[in-house]
């Protein structure tokens, strides 16, 4: 069987099998509801309940402040007490509790050092850390604008006033800026994380079972097969799927298509190098999976790359999704060039070369055994 004829009978096999079929539906599943699930961006609507002991302008300000912000939402009828308020944090109906301590407003206004109690719920870190950074922009918020009015009753201009109560403005909307949606950064990394796994299976339709009859021509007609069915998939989840998020490639699409090439053209030879260094069968098979569920964990695309133990990061090195994970985040959020992604992309071509190499010297060294065992038995 040649090129062409491999190739197209390798697509067919895949869209009559039933086991092919089911993986691209959860494959669609899967990366639909996660994606869906960063839809929102950021956390909205957190129940707190802010218990006011000073009841003055600004302390009253801080619980409006609070309610108008979407992250948060204000209770009408707090718990009466702060031991209460503990209680409904224990049990989850609370995302935090302010208490503005009588005082406070004196205290801004003569300069006083103002303390406000915050208790958050850390249970969940995304609830809690939301809930705390939220009520700290307010609380800073109206700190300076308590101190703007002094400085100016006290005939400091309008501008100098403002440039003391607040030198320094901190700007979050940024595309890539966690503390502002948390989408734009982990929606693209589960969505390709998909389809490093959908990746690795299909490579696995070519690997096993082995066909030591099968002609080179055969072999790399199936091989393209996958790598066209991967990377249609890798392009559906970039240009179709992260749309549900409103994610759109800043780079344009001959820099994102060529890097999805490469990034599914180096998970197809690592499978193939797993395959080759332990002798196919399920062991190899169950090897590949294991690696490749771990890929995003050691990616440093979830946690910094530079406190991950040394040996992890070494194992992660090996790993298509790492450099990958690099190029994904620079390609799709600002308007590159190659040239730009020379590092990530040199560092999937070094990978595919060990690849390569693995995939000789295993086949190499089973050849030299099999002719030393033959020489024996003769």
């Amino acid at each position: 069987m040649g090129f062409r004829a491999a190739f197209l009978a390798h697509l067919r096999g895949l869209a009559a099998s039933p086991r092919y079929r089911l993986m691209l539906a959860v494959f669609l599943g899967a990366s639909w509801l996660t994606i869906a699930t960063y839809q929102q961006r950021v956390m909205r609507e957190l129940p707190i309940a802010v218990l006011d002991l000073d009841g003055t302008g600004p302390s009253r300000t801080v619980g409006r402040y609070l309610d108008a912000t979407p992250e948060l939402r204000v209770l009408t009828d707090p718990p009466p007490t702060l031991a209460a308020a503990q209680e409904a944090l224990d049990r989850g109906t609370l995302a935090g509790v302010v208490l503005v301590p009588d005082g406070l407003s004196a205290d801004l206004k003569r300069g006083r050092r103002a303390e406000v109690l915050v208790a958050v719920d850390m249970s969940n870190v995304l609830v809690g850390r939301t809930a705390s950074r939220t009520i700290a922009k307010v609380l800073a918020t109206v700190s300076a604008g308590v101190e703007l009015g002094v400085l100016q009753k006290l005939g400091t201009p309008p501008s100098a006033a403002l440039a003391k109560a607040a030198p320094v403005v901190v700007t979050e909307a940024l595309a890539r800026n966690p503390g502002a949606s948390f989408a734009v950064y982990l929606a693209p990394a589960f969505a390709l994380f998909f389809v490093h796994l959908v990746t690795l299976f299909l490579a696995w339709s070519v690997i096993w079972p082995a066909d030591p009859a099968r002609r080179p021509a055969e072999a790399l007609g199936r091989w393209a097969a996958v790598l066209a069915v991967a990377l249609a998939l890798a392009v559906l989840s970039t240009y179709g799927l992260l749309r549900i998020d409103g994610i759109h490639p800043a780079s344009p699409p001959p820099v994102v298509a060529l890097s999805l090439l490469a990034f599914v053209g180096a998970e197809l030879l690592f499978a193939a190098a797993v395959a080759a260094l332990l002798g196919g069968g399920p062991f190899a098979f169950q090897s590949t999976l294991l690696l490749g569920m771990l890929s995003l964990m050691f990616s440093g695309l979830t946690w910094p790359w530079d406190v991950i133990p040394g040996p992890i990061r070494a194992i992660a090195s090996a790993l298509p999704f790492t450099p990958f994970g690099r190029a994904l985040r620079i390609f799709l959020h600002e308007p590159v060039a190659l040239r730009d992604l020379a590092g990530p992309l040199g560092w999937l071509a070094a990978q595919a070369a060990g690849f390569v190499a693995v995939i000789a010297a295993s086949r190499g060294a089973r050849a030299l055994a099999a002719r030393a065992r033959a020489r024996g038995a003769a």
